[in-house]
């Protein structure tokens, strides 16, 4: 943990010539830290995707009927988010480009899918402003990172 606010570069002074106060406070990395949320957001994605397959094969404990006894919104609700949160995961994990863009088209669709369908997508209220913090902390932290490694 303590290698997030390690820099990578050596730190600059800025102080003026003849103000001799020691080295330079630590900067933090935020690529690294940035590294660390996309991972943090695979295992998440990795567990509600392999919840949705539970789900779908019939070990999920808490489903009072069977899978294929649901209604067909339901369905197709299960079965898109056990492919796309996989896929996502998979995508953040190894840093691509278009795991950031899978993992965003997942996250909105299921608030949407929270709005349009409520029964089959399950979602509270707390877990959508959930997403939509997590949504804004990986835009943020994505523009921060950028900028850093662009100094």
């Amino acid at each position: 943990m303590a290698e997030i606010f390690r820099s990578t570069s050596p730190p600059q002074d800025k102080r003026p010539a003849g103000m001799n106060a020691g080295p330079a406070p630590a900067r933090i990395n935020w690529e690294r830290l940035n590294i660390w949320f996309w991972r943090l957001l695979a295992l998440a994605w990795l567990l509600n995707g392999l919840y949705a397959w539970a789900v779908i094969i019939g070990v999920d404990p808490s489903a009072a009927r069977p899978f294929e006894a649901r209604a067909a919104t339901f369905q197709a609700v299960t079965i898109y988010f056990a492919v796309v949160d996989l896929l996502a995961a998979t995508g953040l994990w190894l840093l691509a480009p278009w795991g950031a863009v899978v993992w965003l088209i997942a996250a909105v669709s299921r608030i949407v899918m929270a709005f349009a369908f409520p029964a089959a997508a399950g979602l509270a209220m707390p877990a959508i402003a959930g997403l939509a913090v997590c949504i804004a902390c990986f835009m943020a932290l994505n523009w921060i990172a950028g900028r850093q490694s662009e100094s």
